[in-house]
């Protein structure tokens, strides 16, 4: 299953208060030549996987965006659990990921950009064996849910782009 919920929520307050109000998200997006920092594609907000004790709960960066979407999901998954993971990423111009599959049931990948169009790229992409099966645009607003046993990507972002293509994502469990 890959479904696409449009318009779910509004990114525009969300995406300017990781970027103003984060210090790793700014420094996941910095280009500056300090030897020191860390360059990520991501950062967990919340980690407890398997039950495990969270490591991290940063629960006001990604527990507003989950009550707004965890309803609009619950409409065609049924009940599902709060996220064990939750994860902010940011993919730079070049950056693209490797095929992988998540451990939970499902994924859920809300893209933040408000005003991400199909000219800069960064679309997820699922496949079936060596094919691409289905490739999601990254608007903002929008997320793509998923089994988490899919193969999928990120694919590169555009040297077009201004920004950094920021998705927030969720992985959690059925009932």
């Amino acid at each position: 299953m890959i479904r696409i919920i449009e318009g779910a929520f509004d990114p525009r307050p969300f995406y300017e208060d990781f970027i103003e109000n984060y210090e790793f998200v700014r420094k996941m997006q910095s280009n500056s030549d300090d030897n020191h920092e860390i360059r990520t594609w991501g950062k967990p907000l919340l980690y407890r996987p398997h039950g495990i004790e969270p490591k991290e709960n940063i629960e006001e960066g990604w527990k507003p965006i989950w009550d707004i979407i965890k309803p609009q999901i619950q409409a065609f998954t049924g009940h599902v659990k709060e996220p064990e993971v939750a994860y902010i990423n940011l993919f730079q111009h070049g950056d693209n990921s490797q095929i992988h599959r998540d451990w939970a049931d499902y994924t859920a990948i809300c893209y933040m950009n408000p005003n991400w169009n199909f000219n800069l790229g960064g679309e997820t992409m699922f496949y079936r064996g060596e094919e691409c099966i289905k490739c999601v645009l990254p608007i903002g607003g929008n997320v793509v849910v998923f089994n988490g046993d899919i193969d999928h990507k990120a694919g590169f972002v555009s040297s077009l782009a201004q920004e950094g293509r920021m998705g927030l994502t969720y992985m959690f469990n059925k009932v």
